[in-house]
C-alpha cells in the first residue's frame, strides 16, 4: 500500500488545527473553582525575570487541557506572603493572577488554598546569570569569549541568540524565497544551540556560525530556565517554571 504523504496531510490538516483550536478554546473557558472537585485542580506557576525586574504568574486548570480555574473565596493563591491579584486580561488568556516587580527576586513561594481550605505550599529560587557590563565586540573571523557570571547548571536549559538592529532588506531571510536564491543572502538573527565551553561559563562564538552574518551593531541575548516539580500538589498535578534572561549591546565586523 503507498500513500500520498501530501495529499494526505493536506486532508488531514483542516482536522488537526481544529482539535488545536478546540483544546485552546477549553484552556481559555473559566470555571468558578466553587463548582468543581477540588482534587481535579491543577497548579502552574511561571517567573520570568531579567536584571530591571520580575514577573510572576500563577494559573489553575481543570485537569492538564480542561477549563481555566476562577478562585472564588476561600480559595486563593499567596506569592511571597501577598495574596495575587487576578489578571484583568481573561478573554485571550484564561484567567491569571500575577505581578510584576520591577527588581530581580529570587525566591519564590507560592501559598494555594483550595476550597475545602486545604494549603500546597510550593517554593522556587534561583541564581540570576548575566552577561558582561558594557558593548562586546564580535569579529565574523575570529573565536569570540564572551564570559558569564556564572556557569550555567547542568540541570538549565539555555538558549543563545544574535539579533541585528540593522534594517532587513526584504528579500533577505524569506522563507518564501527560492532556496537558490538565499545562498548569498545575509542573516540577521542566530540562535546558537549551547555554544559554551566546557565549564559552561563562557559563550563561544565560532567563524562557521557567523560567516553569514551582516555586520553592525546587534544584541546577544542568553536564556536560562529550569521546569521543576511541585513540593505539594493535588491529584491533578502542577508544574514550576522560572527563566532569566540578559542582554548585551554587540558590534560585529569582519
Amino acid at each position: 500500500m503507498t500513500f500520498n504523504y501530501p495529499l494526505t496531510f493536506l486532508k488531514i490538516l483542516p482536522f488537526a488545527i481544529l482539535i488545536v483550536v478546540c483544546l485552546g478554546c477549553q484552556t481559555l473557558e473559566t470555571v468558578e473553582s466553587t463548582k468543581i472537585p477540588q482534587n481535579e485542580i491543577r497548579q502552574t506557576y511561571v517567573v520570568t525575570a531579567t536584571r530591571e525586574g520580575t514577573q510572576v504568574t500563577a494559573y489553575f486548570n481543570q485537569g492538564s487541557w480542561g477549563k481555566s480555574v476562577d478562585l472564588d473565596a476561600p480559595s486563593r493563591i499567596e506569592h511571597n506572603d501577598a495574596e495575587l491579584a487576578q489578571s484583568s486580561m481573561t478573554f485571550l488568556t484564561g484567567t491569571t493572577y500575577g505581578l510584576n516587580q520591577p527588581s530581580v527576586e529570587t525566591v519564590h513561594r507560592f501559598i494555594y488554598t483550595n476550597n475545602d481550605r486545604k494549603v500546597f505550599r510550593n517554593e522556587l529560587s534561583f541564581e540570576p546569570l548575566e552577561l558582561p557590563a558594557g558593548e562586546i565586540f564580535i569579529k565574523r573571523s575570529e573565536e569570540t569569549v564572551v564570559r558569564l557570571s556564572r556557569a550555567v547548571g547542568q540541570d538549565e536549559k539555555v538558549s543563545i541568540s544574535l539579533k541585528s538592529l540593522q534594517e532587513r532588506p526584504d528579500s533577505d531571510n524569506s522563507n518564501a524565497a527560492p532556496k537558490n536564491t538565499k545562498t548569498n543572502s545575509q542573516e540577521y538573527d542566530l540562535f546558537l544551540n549551547n555554544e559554551l565551553d566546557e565549564s559552561r561559563s563562557a559563550i563561544i562564538l565560532k567563524p562557521k556560525n557567523l560567516k553569514k552574518f551582516v555586520n553592525g551593531k546587534a544584541v546577544l541575548t542568553i536564556e536560562i530556565s529550569r521546569d521543576l516539580p511541585l513540593q505539594q500538589e493535588t491529584p491533578a498535578g502542577g508544574t514550576m517554571r522560572w527563566s532569566y534572561s540578559s542582554t548585551i549591546q554587540a558590534s560585529v565586523t569582519n
